[in-house]
């Protein structure tokens, strides 16, 4: 007799909110928004898992509730197709450049090297 095997998630009972996109390594939402500061907590936790891998991963494409987080993807560089399609390699090679530091990522506990990603009109600045 064949047997099936499933794979259950929890409920989200309340708002379903998208922090960080795969593509990216901050925050998908404005500072007003209801998440935010979670979201900037899990951008700290990919610069931990960033800098403790040596640059090879971090876990993005956090969304979810307030509560529960869900479908996490793991990102690698080099790339490695194990983690399916989701996994960007350009998110993390470029981690160093794209990622902005926030208050989490600054605590002096974690000692991690602070990003600061430069604005367009910033960059043009300071070439010139």
């Amino acid at each position: 007799m064949p047997r099936a095997g499933y794979l259950v998630e929890e409920l989200i009972t309340d708002d379903f909110i998208k922090y960080i996109h795969n593509m990216d390594c901050n925050p998908m939402l404005d500072p007003y928004e209801v998440g935010y500061e979670i979201a900037e907590f899990l951008a700290c936790t990919q610069h931990i898992q960033f800098a403790k891998t040596g640059g090879l991963a971090f876990i993005s494409d956090y969304q979810g509730g307030l509560e529960i987080l869900s479908d996490p993807q793991v990102l690698t560089h080099p790339y490695d197709d194990i983690f399916g399609d989701g996994n960007i390699e350009r998110a993390v090679s470029t981690f160093e450049k794209e990622h902005n530091c926030n208050k989490f990522c600054k605590w002096s506990g974690f000692k991690l090297k602070i990003y600061e990603k430069l604005e367009i009109d910033e960059a043009e600045t300071e070439t010139d």
